[in-house]
């Protein structure tokens, strides 16, 4: 599952992967791992940087693709602000 985003004149190009699974409580049954894959570059341009990968949320790994999909996305929009709040002081 792949995504563009449009934020604050950057586009954030989130990606999917599965990574493996996660034990559950009982060890036979087990839940696949998520991580999301994320590249940011403002609008215009063609490259996208080296993507950034992001494997869990406030410490908890993604349980599903959308989580991911969502968790990568948040995390694109905080480094932009954050980006921005710095060159803006």
């Amino acid at each position: 599952m792949n995504r563009t985003y449009e934020y604050r004149g950057y586009a954030i190009r989130v990606g999917v992967e599965a990574n493996g699974t996660i034990p559950l409580e009982r060890p036979e049954i087990k839940r696949p791992r998520y991580a999301a894959v994320v590249s940011i570059a403002p609008n215009g341009e063609r490259a996208f940087p080296s993507p950034l990968k992001i494997e869990s949320a406030a410490g908890l790994p993604f349980s599903s693709d959308i989580d991911a999909l969502m968790g990568g996305y948040s995390a694109a929009r905080r480094l932009i602000d954050e980006q921005l709040a710095e060159t803006a002081a």
